[in-house]
């Protein structure tokens, strides 16, 4: 399903949950922060460890004898989710997906595969441990980087209109945050738990260890945002 809402009716309908408070052209920069909250949002949305089939491709490519590393051009490469090698005999083997790896000259079946390079120019280059020893074929299935907003007449796209929720939730918690509000912290757990709940690949360890980190994160912006909240309140009482 494409999307069809622009960044601008996100900006209206947080403006109508703030009062009205100004979202665009603040301090004279045109359309901000509305553009970079946009980004925001949309980049959460997109990172790891979400994996969506609405922004999914896959490549293949054909590996050399000897040969370790393989510059691929991906000019929309986000992030690496899964790959698979299919040998001369037509069978098929998962590689473990890393984040980096190292040099080897040993040759033989490869079991892991890293994104180990960007050079800015759209070209990935891919290296497999060990190093093929014969030639094999590797298909590579990834999630698409996020774009950024340039105005706010732009789409959400790729995320669709069905998890609008997800955008206006996630924009109006950074609208608060940029305000001070103090209803940015529970509207921030509440889209994170969304974007969770929408993500129906994730293994529970992923989970655990997502939530883990983000309410310690949580935690912390909450003491901050109590901490500033009774200063502007100690500075009324004078």
């Amino acid at each position: 399903m494409a999307s069809t809402i622009t960044l601008q009716r996100t900006v209206n309908l947080a403006s109508i949950f703030t009062r009205l408070a100004p979202n665009t052209g603040v301090g004279g920069f045109t359309n901000e922060p509305a553009l970079s909250n946009g980004d925001w949002v949309r980049q959460f949305i997109l990172a790891p460890p979400f994996a969506w089939r609405w922004n999914r491709a896959t490549t293949t490519f054909n590996t050399i004898v000897g040969t370790q590393d393989y510059q691929i051009s991906l000019a929309n490469f986000g992030w690496l989710e899964k790959a698979t090698l299919k040998d001369p005999n037509g069978n098929y083997h998962e590689l473990q997906v890393m984040l980096n790896l190292g040099e080897e000259s040993t040759q033989n079946l490869p079991v892991s595969i890293a994104p180990r390079l960007d050079d800015d120019a759209g070209n990935i280059t891919f290296r497999l441990m060990p190093v093929p020893d014969v030639v094999y074929t590797v298909a590579l299935s990834y999630q698409k980087a996020a774009v950024s907003f340039s105005a706010l007449t732009d789409l959400w796209s790729p995320i669709p209109d069905y998890l609008s929720y997800l955008i206006n939730q996630g924009f109006l918690a950074k609208t608060y945050e940029y305000l001070d509000d103090q209803r940015f912290v529970p509207t921030m757990q509440m889209f994170m738990r969304q974007v969770i709940a929408a993500n129906e690949g994730l293994k529970d360890s992923q989970i655990d260890l997502f939530l883990s980190e983000r309410i310690n994160s949580m935690r912390e912006m909450q003491s901050q945002l109590g901490n500033s909240q009774s200063a502007r309140q100690a500075r009324g009482a004078f």
